[in-house]
């Protein structure tokens, strides 16, 4: 049937109004509660670091906006339920480097597609630490290699579980110092780090956001630094490259992403007003309090470093030879 010229304006109209609605819900956004989902337990720097723009971010989107913890399977469980809830806005994802750029590489099948996660901005990034127990008895990472040499296998270290920055770090530090450790995952940073100061497990490749006030503490010692250059919160502190470990460098970042399909127009106000905040003194002061330094910049800046990222620890992966989980 051929179309009638008042069809065609009937049909153009419909559309007219669809696109402005559309469009409408997008410039009124957000009507309610906010919902950040964090997939690890409280207590490290995956959940301190959204944690701090919540109250600034309420006050411009005038609406609540809240942390929603939920850990499990190094963070698919909650990453799962971010890829799947409605790309509305209202449900964003806030994690460190895995669920971005490790969990596709890492795990033989996932249930969702951990690449379709729609990039926000990157909030921060904290350098990784090695730091050790006292009762290990070890105080530089010389003498934590050749205790290791000595003794194969029997040193534990904690991680934030596995294919976490942490236990990816640990693996390649096995590999390039030709020693073997003993794995101990856990579910997060949190409840990693409690069995580290306590003395369960001896070593930790953590960032400085949760080793800082532990160090400073004297409940462990942090050995060395696993950045190019000294750190400023640390600046006394040698680097691993310093340590003799050449080229060893591990920082762990986090970022806030989108379901798929979320709308452009949504992603970039989400994107403009993090970074406003990112700017502020304020911010700046607690990320620092945190061990970590803000980041901040575009969606493409994002998108752009999560693809690097995602080649970098896709082949550590393979060369440490470290297992798919099923």
């Amino acid at each position: 049937m051929r179309a009638t010229p008042m069809l065609i304006r009937a049909t153009a109209a419909l559309m007219a109004i669809a696109f402005a609605t559309s469009t409408q819900a997008q410039t009124n956004w957000p009507q309610s509660t906010v919902k950040i989902v964090v997939p690890f337990p409280p207590g490290g720097g995956a959940d301190g670091l959204p944690r701090v723009l919540t109250e600034g971010l309420s006050k411009i989107w005038g609406q609540p906006v809240i942390i929603e913890n939920k850990a499990g399977a190094g963070g698919n469980v909650g990453t799962e339920s971010v890829a799947r809830a409605a790309p509305d806005g209202y449900t964003l994802l806030s994690g460190p480097t895995p669920v971005f750029a490790v969990n596709h590489a890492l795990y033989k099948k996932l249930n969702y597609d951990p690449t379709a996660i729609k990039p926000v901005v990157l909030l921060g990034q904290s350098a990784s630490a090695l730091s050790v127990h006292p009762s290990l008895g070890v105080n530089s990472v010389k003498e934590l290699i050749a205790k290791a040499k000595a003794e194969p296998g029997t040193i534990t270290y904690a991680s934030q579980g596995n294919g976490s920055t942490s236990h990816l770090t640990a693996a390649w530090f096995e590999s390039v110092a030709g020693v073997k450790l003993n794995h101990v995952p856990y579910r997060g940073s949190g409840p990693a780090m409690a069995d580290h100061v306590g003395g369960h497990v001896k070593m930790m490749f953590d960032n400085l956001a949760s080793v800082m006030s532990q160090h400073n503490g004297g409940k462990i010692q942090v050995l060395a630094i696993c950045t190019e250059k000294r750190s400023p919160f640390l600046p006394d502190m040698t680097t691993m490259i310093e340590a003799g470990v050449p080229g060893f460098v591990s920082v762990a970042w986090f970022a806030v992403g989108a379901p798929p399909s979320t709308p452009d127009a949504i992603i970039d106000k989400i994107n403009a007003d993090i970074n406003t905040l990112l700017v502020l003194d304020d911010t700046k002061s607690r990320y620092k309090s945190l061990g970590a330094e803000t980041i901040g910049q575009s969606v493409d800046y994002m998108a752009k470093f999560v693809d690097g990222q995602r080649k970098l620890w896709a082949g550590v992966i393979r060369d440490a030879g470290i297992p798919l989980v099923e």
